[in-house]
């Protein structure tokens, strides 16, 4: 039976794993999601908050049938797209071009 030895790849990933390159990417990708998550669930639990000891902001008209609740609810589809947007275009301007160098160190430029 012809395997390979699997030390040989483990050892390679492990180093991969400890690498500096690795741990700047793993911290780029961290510090981005743990702000935006924050913002994120910030705003969530502001809206909760509101909505259990202010109903009555809620109920509050803007214009015409458009109230405070209405409003909050378009806001938040909105901070969805905006972090969606945002952490794409991080992604695409910091993360990949690391990533990409990552992984031309561990396979050689083979692609």
């Amino acid at each position: 039976m012809d395997t390979l030895d699997p030390s040989v790849d483990g050892d390679r990933y492990v180093a991969l794993h400890n690498s500096p390159q690795f741990r700047a990417l793993r911290r780029k990708s961290n510090t981005f999601t743990s702000w935006v998550s924050g913002l994120f669930y910030g705003w969530w639990f502001l809206v909760i908050l509101l909505a259990a000891f202010a109903p009555d902001f809620y109920r509050e008209e803007i214009v015409g049938p458009i109230n405070v609740g209405l409003l909050f609810v378009f806001l938040s589809l909105n901070l969805v797209v905006a972090v969606s947007t945002l952490y794409l275009r991080h992604a695409r301007t910091q993360l990949d071009p690391m990533t990409d160098r990552i992984r031309a160190d561990l396979e050689g430029d083979l692609r």
